[in-house]
């Protein structure tokens, strides 16, 4: 028997049958983990915002994380500029700090690098100290840029020469491109 979270969770793509579980795992975050995440404590969790955190296209991937088959956590990225992709993780609360989303941050960076994506950025709320901090060591050269109450987290996947960062949308609100 798997003895802890780190080791029972399961990384994978979405499948066909997860809309409902993705969901639940929306609707079962807390205020706060939505408002670090989509900048809006969101209190309605329509079947159109989980059809576009789904949705894997030819510029936009997506992972999930499961504890058995409950959804814990969810991973996105979306080529923003031709270069550079917009990436968004949300972890359970209760699976917070347990490694789940640093699982799923590595296992996207293996896909983005894999699609030839090697610049990243992200927009952060100033006090979500957990993602800065993830930034400062998960990317090779991460660069902050400071607005308002926001900072656009910009960097290289470790191992890649930074190319620049430029603005680009929230990963969950890019619209979709065609299927792969």
């Amino acid at each position: 028997m798997l003895s802890t979270v780190e080791e029972r969770i399961v990384v994978r793509p979405p499948r066909p049958g997860d809309h409902g579980s993705v969901g639940g795992f929306l609707i079962g975050l807390s205020l706060v983990s939505r408002y670090h995440r989509f900048f809006s404590g969101i209190r309605n969790i329509t079947a159109e915002l989980v059809d576009a955190m789904l949705t894997v296209t030819s510029t936009q991937w997506v992972l999930l994380a499961l504890d058995g088959e409950t959804v814990v956590g969810h991973a996105m990225a979306v080529r923003a500029d031709g270069q550079a992709v917009d990436i968004g993780v949300v972890v359970a609360d209760a699976y917070q700090y347990r490694g789940v989303g640093r699982r799923l941050a590595h296992e996207l960076s293996a896909v983005l690098t894999a699609s030839g994506s090697t610049r990243v950025r992200c927009d952060v709320l100033q006090e979500n100290q957990v993602v800065l901090e993830w930034s400062r060591r998960f990317l090779a050269d991460s660069r902050l840029e400071p607005d308002g109450e926001t900072i656009t987290v910009c960097g290289t996947l470790a191992g890649y020469k930074e190319i620049g960062c430029s603005a680009a949308g929230p990963a969950a609100t890019a619209p979709s491109a065609k299927p792969v």
